[in-house]
């Protein structure tokens, strides 16, 4: 089955956010992208088997989209140029004209440096394999809130 990302919504302008990480301003309006499956309607992406298996991930390019901006070379070694939550899960959600769809939605992601950039969406299928690492827990008691205060 092939797929296609729409991008409904784009930022346009930031803030740098330099070396003050935890003070960062993230994108505004956030990037959104919107499922498409061709040739299908937009029910059969909502309901597709795939929808779990499916993230997209979010990268930085140069201005004219040549090369990848992700990482900057500074005097003190490399530097990430993007931050936040850069891999999205699928959000089934309704649009502004009430119809369902699906949802990849980018809240929090920031630049480090200011320039020219494209951003670069890319959507990636996990594979469906077994667990190569199942760790099993320790029980965990639940108490009531009354109990607590």
């Amino acid at each position: 089955r092939s797929y296609r990302l729409e991008i409904v919504q784009h930022p346009a302008k930031t803030a740098e956010f330099r070396d003050s990480t935890l003070t960062r301003l993230p994108l505004a309006p956030p990037l959104i992208a919107r499922l498409l499956i061709p040739d299908q309607s937009e029910v059969a992406a909502v309901d597709d088997a795939d929808l779990p298996f499916l993230v997209a991930q979010l990268s930085l390019l140069s201005s004219d989209g040549s090369a990848s901006a992700d990482i900057s070379q500074t005097s003190g070694g490399p530097q990430r140029l993007l931050y936040g939550n850069l891999v999205a899960s699928p959000q089934v959600l309704h649009n502004l004209q009430g119809k369902k769809g699906v949802y990849f939605i980018f809240p929090d992601v920031s630049i480090r440096w200011q320039g020219q950039y494209q951003l670069s969406v890319a959507l990636l299928r996990l594979p469906r394999q077994s667990c190569l690492s199942c760790p099993w827990y320790s029980p965990l008691t639940l108490l009531s809130i009354d109990w607590i205060y």
